[in-house]
């Protein structure tokens, strides 16, 4: 036990404390810190601050930004943002009934080619037509898609903290049919790792194809042993067909006897008949 209680104080006295700062978009501010062993150890630790802590807006109270460390600057970790979310306490408060909540998910990619996920809600201002709903969606994936392709990752963050890219969408889509509002519910960055995962699944599908293929031309060969062993098959039943025919050709001279005999017996009859008659 002494042992184990010195070894945790040693380690203890080892770790050293390091600050985080946001990135350049927040100015590089003190967002938070963390004690470590190595430095290096930090790199892809993950974490979630709210944005009102940084920009000390209220009315940013209900969006969570999600920052990764990237690296390491004079012992300071430096980060990048991979996601931005309302917080569901919000989405539930503004959804009333009697409107129709439009929710949808799809990937769009910046000009600086990276993926990026946006999950949208749509409110109208009252109940539509099926028709309607879904000339609403078609145009919000259509103009965002074409928004994002043109502004690069950094750009797309900074308008969605400050709400520039939902007005301009909710302004476009009014046009179609009244909204009551309009917000991105999340933002996600795609890792590049998901892509590369399905592209290999798609080559294995390919590669056990031409396996199969090449296994195709051996059919032949055994439906060619099922047809020799076919007249294996066939010589009990012509056994048990000619059997039968013999049966039939021996039972053939017995139905005649009885039928002589029993004409004998029917002549001897009638004599006896008439015998007694005279």
């Amino acid at each position: 036990m002494a042992k184990e209680k010195s070894a945790l104080k040693v380690s203890k006295i080892k770790k050293k404390w390091y600050q985080i700062l946001a990135p350049k978009e927040f100015n590089e501010m003190l967002i938070g810190e963390t004690p470590s062993l190595d430095p290096r150890l930090l790199i892809g630790k993950i974490m979630t601050i709210n944005l009102m802590g940084i920009t000390r807006d209220i009315k940013k109270q209900n969006i969570n930004i999600t920052f990764r460390v990237t690296g390491l600057k004079e012992n300071k970790a430096e980060t990048e943002i991979i996601g931005y979310k309302v917080m569901p306490a919000f989405i539930k408060r503004i959804i009333r009934k009697g409107r129709n909540n439009l929710h949808d998910s799809f990937v769009c990619k910046t000009s600086d080619e990276k993926d990026v996920r946006l999950k949208s809600l749509v409110i109208t201002v009252n109940k539509t037509k099926g028709a309607v709903v879904n000339s609403l969606m078609k145009a919000l994936r259509a103009n965002l898609t074409e928004y994002v392709r043109k502004i690069t990752y950094k750009e797309l963050v900074n308008e969605l903290v400050s709400h520039k890219l939902q007005s301009n969408l909710k302004i476009s889509l009014r046009k179609i049919y009244p909204l009551r509002s309009l917000e991105i519910k999340e933002m996600l960055l795609e890792a590049g790792k998901k892509a590369v995962g399905k592209k290999e699944s798609k080559g294995n599908v390919k590669e056990e194809s031409n396996k199969a293929e090449e296994k195709k031309p051996d059919k032949p060969q055994a439906k060619e042993k099922k047809e020799e062993t076919k007249p294996k098959k066939d010589k009990p039943k012509e056994r048990e067909a000619n059997q039968d025919n013999s049966d039939e050709e021996e039972a053939k001279p017995k139905k005649e006897k009885v039928k002589k005999e029993a004409n004998q017996d029917n002549s001897n009859k009638k004599e006896n008949s008439k015998s007694t008659k005279e």
